[in-house]
């Protein structure tokens, strides 16, 4: 059989053209991040663009950097505050780089609102931020790593 470039999976084996199976790539992770923030109201920024054809793999912007930077629309007693978020988007196993935790750690020491993970941790979130009600969300993105988010 005849491989195309569509058949080749999302690279995630070293470059072998199986994907790992139960294995989301990081760029989904982000783009389901991505459109849920979106749909709570969040002014979203996706940082960082793919090289060009031929240059070295990664992206063009500052090493640590995360990938997702938003505006997130927060319910409190004086109306609508917009909060801000920095969102390093992991698949299930994925590390920080060593820039990148600097960079999370920088956010944490300066009050900057900073996450790592999927969308059940962005759910979570936005859960005890009081953006979204656990009614609105399915039981399963409620639960991590056997607790109740």
């Amino acid at each position: 059989m005849r491989r195309t470039a569509a058949s080749l999976g999302s690279g995630t084996d070293g470059g072998r053209g199986r994907a790992k199976p139960g294995r989301i790539p990081e760029r989904v992770v982000q783009q389901h991040i991505v459109r849920f923030l979106r749909m709570v109201g969040a002014r979203v920024y996706v940082l960082g663009t793919v090289r060009r054809r031929g240059d070295f793999q990664g992206t063009m912007q500052s090493p640590g950097l995360p990938d997702v930077y938003a505006f997130v629309p927060v319910p409190s007693e004086l109306g609508r505050v917009w909060f801000t978020l920095w969102v390093e988007c992991k698949a299930r196993g994925g590390r920080l780089s060593p820039e990148q935790a600097q960079f999370r750690d920088q956010c944490l020491e300066a009050k900057q609102a900073h996450i790592v993970g999927g969308l059940d941790d962005v759910i979570a979130l936005m859960v005890r931020w009081g953006v979204v009600r656990t009614h609105q969300v399915p039981a399963y993105r409620l639960t991590q790593n056997g607790r109740t988010a």
